[in-house]
């Protein structure tokens, strides 16, 4: 009986050649996903432990998480639309077989046998999809691989001009030794998940039935809801319609759930890339200077009477070492070099609050449990000191408060005055919680002076520019044009001559580190990732979706060619074709539009919630995909209308009684 079971399963597959190749053809993409998104998670991995070298062992679980929980989510989708896709092809296939089946329960097969049969048959197509979907794969996996490349080649140049020293970072193919493995074995799960439900069913029916009806169950009349808004749309050709589809739900909802995924992960994809877009905007700087820049390490760590952190900037720059250097720098060329630093470790700010702005006072965010705000001392070099004093009035050896406070309100940048100017000194509070008093002698506006000032990245709440203040952070601007070249190695030594490195020595090891590089360098690295992140979205996304949509369009294709006898029964009792035609039509818009309705939802949703988290970090506010969502349904309707009025041009010419007796 085992033989038969096989040998039923193989003449099915014969028998119905291009549903065969479809259910091959739905096999082979689905390992084909698989392995490309496998090997370049492999392929990423790879190139992890050749730029990391000795440290990747340190957090090997860390990195490992990293690149295989996306690849794990990704999966998880390709099977969920594989499954679908899959499945609904089996049915088919099992629906068209309930007599032979039946048959042979009669001359003794059993329940285990039955479903065997089903089984069998998508084994014998996982031969062919499998190892094809394994070779495809690769190709895709290599081709997606190399246009990843060309943007890790050129992050790999940005962080090399960030960190001024030779950095490792190149994508290569590799296919790890678990993918094609990992991937057949995923794919073949797949598809007995897809064939166990119609096993099952058709297991489960009586062979009397199977045999008398022909069909998946007695055929019986029951009464079916239509559609009010489509009867209005269609006419009594809609309500048809409508009845049809509410009648066949179990065939039809799976296909609407895969396309309606396919819907949502565009329109998912189309809003986090707006987004992303205006996280490049909110970075973007409108100079291209090029930055000399030094930076202290601390050493962290939490004060055991208070319990704040208290962090210890260990190789801070002194006022006469920054200012050395600015004079030095000043000497090279026809240009002019400023300087400006930061030490944000060391205190905390206090003011009373009648000295707030009326917009400050209702900002209890911007004050820790302790009412106090967050402080940078800000230094900056002698020529641009006098130059700050001068434009804001302020006696020179003064303190200038820059008294804006720049905030994020939801995602909607903010900005207020601080402080009224009344205020004449500030309470500064340790870590250690030691006070001690600094006067306030200036206020600097927007309007004062050039907003690079005020639109400094990490800014905190209280910025006050004192002389001859020590510095974690200082950086020396200048815009050298021709001259650039010829800088950019004089710094360089300059540098050197100040803060010895070998070249090979980490930053832990000299406890600072110097380098040199454009303003808009850290920028251009994160819109490379930003650009990068998106590119492999929507390729995913669009082979995810390009699955869905097969699979819905298989089941649209069945329905109609399956109805043939349907169709000629109502053509013997006056339906004209045109009427036909406009029943047809508004069954595939009926279920597009289900489809649409459920994807858009999810679709502008998800979105929207992971928003709600990235504004808490970022000014960045969700964006309504309207043109993706317009297009992508526009096309959706548009392919599903032309496949069923494809299908209608075949139909004609067939002669109504035979058609009617072929199935009685």
């Amino acid at each position: 009986m085992r033989n038969i079971t096989a040998k039923l399963a193989f003449r099915q597959i014969q028998r119905n050649r291009k549903r065969t190749a479809g259910t091959v053809t739905a096999i082979a993409l689905s390992a084909a996903l698989l392995t490309a998104v496998l090997s370049f998670a492999s392929s990423v991995l790879t190139m992890l432990q050749t730029a990391l070298g000795d440290s990747f062992a340190e957090y090997a679980g860390a990195y490992r998480l990293m690149v295989f929980f996306p690849a794990f989510v990704l999966t998880f989708l390709i099977a969920f639309m594989a499954v679908t896709v899959i499945s609904n092809i089996f049915q088919a296939s099992a629906s068209e077989r309930v007599k032979e089946l039946g048959i042979l329960r009669c001359i003794g097969g059993t329940t285990d046998q039955i479903r065997r049969t089903v089984i069998s048959e998508g084994l014998i197509v996982s031969v062919i999809g499998i190892p094809a979907g394994l070779l495809a794969g690769t190709a895709l996996g290599y081709a997606g691989v190399a246009v990843a490349g060309h943007y890790i080649d050129r992050l790999a140049e940005i962080t090399r001009s960030i960190v001024m020293q030779s950095f490792d970072l190149q994508l290569s193919f590799i296919v790890g030794s678990f993918v094609y493995p990992a991937a057949a074995m995923f794919t073949l799960i797949i598809v007995l998940l897809s064939a166990s439900k119609p096993a099952t069913q058709m297991s489960g029916i009586p062979a009397v039935e199977c045999v008398k009806f022909g069909t998946a169950a007695k055929e019986t009349v029951k009464e079916v809801s239509g559609n009010k808004l489509w009867k209005k749309l269609w006419g009594l050709e809609g309500e048809l319609g409508a009845r049809n589809v509410n009648r066949n739900r179990r065939s039809f909802e799976p296909a609407i759930r895969a396309f309606s995924a396919g819907i949502c992960l565009l329109l998912v994809t189309a809003g986090l890339s707006a987004q992303f877009g205006d996280l490049r905007k909110l970075m973007q700087s409108g100079h291209n200077r090029l930055v000399v820049d030094y930076v202290s390490l601390r050493d962290e760590g939490v004060d055991a009477e208070t319990g704040r952190r208290a962090d210890v900037v260990l190789h801070p720059i002194d006022a006469e070492t920054y200012n050395a250097i600015n004079e030095q720098l000043n000497a090279y060329g026809d240009f002019t070099v400023w300087g400006i630093g930061s030490n944000r470790e060391s205190y905390f700010a206090k003011a009373d609050e009648a000295q707030f702005s009326e917009e400050m006072k209702a900002q209890s965010d911007a004050l820790n449990e302790y009412g106090e705000m967050s402080f940078d001392m800000v230094s900056v070099t002698e020529d641009l000191y006098r130059e700050l004093c001068e434009a804001s009035g302020t006696a020179y050896g003064g303190n200038i408060l820059i008294n804006t406070y720049v905030y994020n309100d939801q995602g909607i940048r903010k900005e207020i005055p601080v402080f009224t100017e009344s205020l004449t000194e500030l309470s500064l509070v340790t870590p250690q919680g030691e006070s001690s008093t600094i006067s306030v002698d200036g206020f600097l506006d927007r309007g004062d002076t050039e907003e690079w000032l005020f639109d400094a990245p990490n800014r905190t709440t209280v910025m006050l520019i004192t002389p001859g203040a020590e510095a974690r952070y200082f950086d020396w601007y200048a815009e050298p044009g021709a001259e650039e070249e010829g800088y950019v190695a004089y710094a360089q030594s300059l540098l050197d001559s100040y803060f010895p490195n070998t070249g090979t020595d980490s930053y832990d090891e000299v406890g600072y580190s110097v380098r040199i590089s454009r303003e808009d360098t850290m920028v251009m690295a994160l819109n490379v990732m930003l650009v990068l992140a998106e590119v492999i979205m929507y390729s995913f996304v669009a082979l995810l979706t390009l699955m869905g949509a097969a699979g819905f369009l298989s089941t649209i294709i069945a329905g109609i060619r399956g109805r043939s006898r349907e169709f000629a029964v109502l053509k013997s009792v006056g339906m004209t074709n045109g009427k036909l035609q406009k029943m047809l039509y508004s069954e595939s818009a009926l279920c597009t539009a289900k489809a649409a309705i459920k994807g858009t939802a999810f679709g502008i949703l998800i979105p929207w919630l992971i928003n709600l988290a990235i504004r808490q970090a970022v000014p960045v506010r969700y964006h309504l995909p309207g043109v993706a969502a317009v297009c992508g349904l526009g096309i959706a309707f548009a392919v599903v209308l032309l496949i069923t009025r494809i299908e209608i041009t075949k139909m004609k010419g067939q002669s109504l009684i035979e058609t009617i007796r072929m199935d009685a």
